[in-house]
């Protein structure tokens, strides 16, 4: 059955839509979040929106003008990015990860006019920040009382004293509001522009209409805020239904979120399929502290089969994969309850379309590999500074970006890979996620990453780099084996034709496999003495 359309209002401001109107709704006393031992309810939010918010006024940021955040996971992130839009400003959160030289970058690129930092990350923002030629005010978030760098301005001082009365600067539902930063594999981040509008349209069309939450649902997330996937699926989301949120301002171990999700009675873990296979790897977990965990939200690359299997079969949990991208701020096609096919990524979200091309731009057949083309009310307008960029990915409400998948008769999409990423194996395209997802099958192989490797005669054979399970010695035999295994479960042309164990694989930031960094190792790798499968 098709739902109504979805109707955004033309006045509209994100602070109002997913914090005001939680108070008004009776929610006012409702936690919302919940950080260590600190808990903040809706109001409390609210309130601490309208003193930024008015913090930000008083310095003379004006409507439009880009606010960076450079802020853990605590309820200042929330506050301070709520302020931001309620001062009718735009957010720019930035990974509080990098080294100076992106900060850098990113000071002259979006040309912040205040920065928002907590202490922490300082010593990366302080060698840089007396060039940034647009940026008039730092804000510096000293939770500790031990005081601001000088030439900085005290965050907690500042909205400490400002008025707790929401003051909202009238914005349209095509203001901009946001700037996420996209996770392209090579050079320097792209800010994609998006719209109050943009953020509101997916929250009921994806974690609303499709993923269903509820007002009791209590979600936690292993990516940072500063990630749209997270800023979206652990605060914009829950908020949207009156729900609540975990914040974990520190890196997690894997077995670490058994615990927390246990402690906050957790009902939603928001994920990479990186972290659920490090979590299947913990020996020794009483089933019983995920009691609380109904579904587990996954994104930035394709879920392996036998992950998925492995981890209802231990756990009793669903997983919706699903994938997004910054361009169109969040996932578009995705499994959903009572609606998973084990190994895709499920159907497209209600609301969006899309179409599959070859490398001429032209439809697909159907059950062909193609170059997906989605279409959907929360396109952003654009990357900012980059328009021949801008006007090669961006197509009115439509995103043309790399990602390659085949769609099968009932509609559920198989991610392929990236363009670039894919091998040319015997005359015939092979994706590199098939053949991961067949290696992962293997008791040996933890996780792996395939590409291609051209031998001397110029011809791509299939690598593959592998991670072992603890106590598992790297031999010749071993990685015959693993390649015999290949040869039994998928077409044997498809097969790696070299297998190498590596400590661990090279990844982003958001856990997605860097295959520019295996085809570096493999290249390196190539005067050595060849296996007997070359």
């Amino acid at each position: 059955m098709t739902s109504p359309p979805i109707e955004i209002p033309d006045h509209l401001n994100m602070a109002e839509w997913f914090l005001d109107a939680r108070v008004a709704e009776g929610l006012g006393d409702k936690t919302a979040v919940y950080c260590g031992d600190e808990t903040r309810s809706y109001q409390e939010l609210v309130a601490g929106s309208a003193q930024v918010a008015a913090v930000l006024r008083d310095l003379g940021v004006r409507i439009e003008e880009r606010v960076m955040l450079l802020l853990l996971d605590t309820p200042d992130f929330i506050t301070t990015y709520f302020g931001v839009m309620r001062a009718g400003a735009v957010a720019v959160p930035v990974n509080t990860w990098m080294q100076p030289k992106d900060y850098a970058y990113y000071l002259e690129y979006a040309r912040p006019r205040a920065v928002v930092v907590d202490k922490s990350v300082w010593p990366s923002l302080a060698p840089v920040i007396a060039d940034a030629p647009y940026t008039d005010f730092v804000l510096v978030v000293d939770r500790e009382g031990h005081g601001v760098p000088e030439g900085t301005l005290d965050f907690v001082a500042l909205t400490e004293a400002a008025s707790k009365v929401p003051v909202t600067t009238p914005t349209y539902r095509d203001d901009f509001s946001t700037w996420l930063s996209s996770s392209g594999s090579t050079g320097n981040p792209k800010c994609v522009v998006h719209m109050h509008h943009d953020f509101v349209w997916n929250t009921v069309a994806y974690a609303q209409r499709t993923l269903k939450l509820r007002r009791d649902d209590i979600t936690i997330a292993a990516p940072k805020l500063f990630f749209g996937y997270a800023l979206a699926s652990n605060m914009l989301f829950p908020f949207s239904v009156g729900g609540s949120c975990v914040l974990l301002p520190e890196r997690v171990k894997a077995a670490d979120y058994f615990k927390l999700i246990e402690r906050y009675k957790a009902t939603q873990f928001v994920t990479v399929p990186t972290t659920i296979a490090k979590m299947l790897d913990v020996p020794d977990v009483n089933p019983e502290s995920l009691a609380s965990l109904h579904s587990l939200i996954s994104a930035g690359e394709a879920l392996p089969a036998g992950v998925y299997r492995r981890w209802r079969d231990r756990f009793n949990a669903e997983i919706y994969d699903g994938i997004g991208s910054a361009e169109m701020f969040h996932v578009y096609i995705t499994n959903r309850p009572g609606d998973v096919k084990e190994g895709s990524l499920g159907r497209i979200v209600e609301g969006y379309d899309y179409r599959l091309l070859d490398d001429d731009g032209a439809p697909v057949e159907a059950g062909e590999i193609g170059t997906l083309e989605i279409r959907g009310p929360s396109a952003g307008a654009g990357y900012w500074r980059m328009r021949d960029k801008s006007r090669e990915t961006f197509r009115g409400d439509a995103v043309l970006g790399g990602d390659k998948f085949h769609v099968d008769t009932d509609g559920y999409f198989w991610y392929c890979g990236r363009g670039d990423d894919m091998l040319k194996c015997s005359g015939v395209y092979v994706s590199p996620v098939e053949v991961e997802n067949c290696l992962v099958g293997h008791a040996a192989v933890s996780e792996c990453g395939v590409v291609g490797h051209r031998d001397a005669d110029g011809l791509e054979k299939a690598w593959a780099f592998v991670e072992v399970p603890e106590g598992v010695e790297d031999t010749p035999a071993l990685r015959e084996k693993i390649i015999t295994y290949a040869k039994s479960k998928i077409a044997p042309f498809k097969a790696p034709r070299r297998v190498v164990v590596v400590p661990a694989l090279p990844r982003t930031e958001t856990g997605k496999i860097r295959r520019a960094k295996l085809r570096e190792m493999s290249a390196a790798m190539a005067s050595e003495e060849p296996s007997t499968h070359d």
